[in-house]
């Protein structure tokens, strides 16, 4: 299944990038709570463990996550209303991120990246 990991991706959608106003939501932790997290950048999946329930997940960027997680010790907080996972420290760790936007297998989906054919107007939005 290994689609993972362009660097160039555009996509928000669950598994990809976590887009501004997505960001925004996850500032209210009300819904957060304590997981454990593996990334296993073989098979191209994550297994989360929250409340004793593993659950299988996907992200683009595998070996980011896993990164992030080492720094971590795989101690994470989940929220599963808008399918993120919060690694502490992550951000200072070589991934230089702690969100991660995560997707079930069922809803993978390949990255989506700035084409030659792209306009110059769509590219510089992206920015």
């Amino acid at each position: 299944m290994s689609i993972s990991s362009d660097a160039r991706c555009i996509s928000y959608t669950p598994g990809h990038n976590v887009h501004l106003i997505h960001g925004k939501r996850l500032a209210g932790f009300d819904d957060w709570v304590d997981a454990q997290a593996y990334a296993d950048v073989e098979l191209d999946l994550i297994q989360l463990v929250v409340d004793g329930e593993q659950r299988l997940m996907w992200f683009h960027d595998i070996p980011a996550l896993a990164l992030a997680l080492a720094a971590s010790g795989g101690q994470a907080q989940w929220c599963a209303r808008y399918s993120s996972l919060l690694v502490p420290g992550g951000f200072t760790s070589e991934a230089r991120r702690s969100f991660f936007y995560l997707a079930t297998p069922e809803r993978v989906h390949p990255c989506k990246r700035i084409s030659a054919n792209d306009s110059e107007d769509a590219r510089s939005q992206l920015g």
